[in-house]
């Protein structure tokens, strides 16, 4: 595989974290302030890395973001796709779907397809088209959705029109004397919703208590996403520095997954076994302690080898190392995120192979550099 050094494919790294997006670049910007002025059309897809995005003309293609802030003021042809560590706000046009992951989304203009956002809070005053999915703190429907509101968050609040059914697992869910609902409302609760006077709702309402709070849901699967992208870094670095060794891993397990899983499995089990009885002497204390410490660190380092190649397939060997990891870890853990009844099957495989692959090239690396 051919290494990752250049701009491109850096971006690349971070634009698959977001989607499965294509990996051939339109319009490619990477500076502090990026912004399409008044009146300017962009023929092309933009590619954009910066403190700021600011579409104020227009964009006919795709939008793929990294940045701390995102603003739409003028209109776009195809898709938002954006990862902020700040403010989203679309005040003009957008005519595909937009995807993000923010601090906060605020939409007062018109989304055409769908939006689907994971994000502390949601302020959705403008249209869209079909259906809106999110995942969340706070939001508050005061425009119009299309056709389905599917959530979770900790509070909602519905003072729009909704053209189809509301499914929501909430904490706090409030009807506005705006709200009206064509469809049915279901929505699990502590407590009943909370509806104002002047509410129209065409289907039935529905509530289903819940066994535990939103917010612990919500804050279990935030450690999920930031173990993904901690994967992600960790795996970066370890490739970075250790470049020789992570290569010549990932060639093992694609070359040799069942011996490299036979290794792994060793490594993976014998480590408790030497710390147990290490534990019964004062000396041995401290080498015993060494001995789990770095076997923890195989444990969340194992699998990148495996997760690698697994990500290289999936991308027929195009993108680098770099861009094989993030599309193999996305994949992977999502798969476990998806199959709980398989998911530490999943990780097993993972860490194993990887973990062989590891020890294989390694010690292959050692034998060479003594001759």
């Amino acid at each position: 595989m051919k290494r990752v050094g250049t701009p491109r494919r850096v971006l690349g790294v971070g634009l698959i974290a977001l989607a499965a997006l294509p990996l051939t670049l339109g319009s490619l910007r990477v500076t502090g302030r990026i912004i399409i002025p008044e009146g300017d059309v962009l023929t092309e897809d933009l590619y954009a890395i910066g403190n700021l995005v600011s579409i104020e003309g227009t964009v006919r293609g795709d939008v793929f973001a990294i940045s701390n802030e995102l603003r739409i003021t003028g209109s776009v042809e195809g898709d938002v796709n954006a990862l902020i560590g700040g403010r989203v706000d679309v005040t003009g046009d957008v005519d595909g779907a937009v995807r993000v992951a923010a601090i906060r989304l605020g939409v007062d203009g018109s989304v055409g397809d769908d939006v689907a956002a994971f994000v502390v809070e949601a302020d959705l005053a403008g249209s869209v088209g079909r259906d809106v999915l999110l995942i969340g703190g706070e939001a508050l429907i005061s425009g119009s959705v299309g056709r389905d509101l599917r959530l979770q968050a900790i509070r909602l609040g519905i003072d729009g029109e909704i053209g189809r059914d509301i499914l929501a697992k909430v904490d706090s869910l409030t009807f506005g004397a705006g709200a009206r609902v064509l469809g049915d409302v279901l929505y699990r609760a502590s407590d009943d919703a909370t509806v104002a006077d002047g509410v129209i709702i065409d289907g039935q309402f529905t509530r289903r208590t819940v066994l535990a709070p939103v917010w612990a849901k919500a804050v279990t699967r935030a450690v999920s996403v930031l173990s993904l992208f901690a994967l992600i870094v960790a795996g970066l670095a370890a490739s970075w520095t250790f470049r020789s060794t992570s290569e010549r891993a990932v060639r093992v397990v694609e070359d040799r997954p069942v011996r490299s899983g036979l290794i792994g499995l060793g490594l993976v089990v014998t480590p408790p076994l030497v710390a147990a009885p290490l534990f019964l002497t004062l000396v041995g204390i401290p080498v015993a302690l060494f001995v789990l410490l770095a076997w923890l660190l195989a444990l969340v380092l194992g699998p990148i080898p495996a997760v690698t190649r697994f990500g290289g397939l999936i991308l027929h060997g195009n993108g680098g190392v770099a861009a094989a990891l993030v599309a193999g870890a996305v994949v992977w853990r999502g798969a476990m995120w998806l199959l709980p009844l398989i998911a530490t099957l999943v990780y097993l495989a993972a860490l194993v192979v990887g973990l062989g692959g590891y020890a294989t090239a390694g010690w292959s690396l050692r034998r060479e550099a003594r001759v």
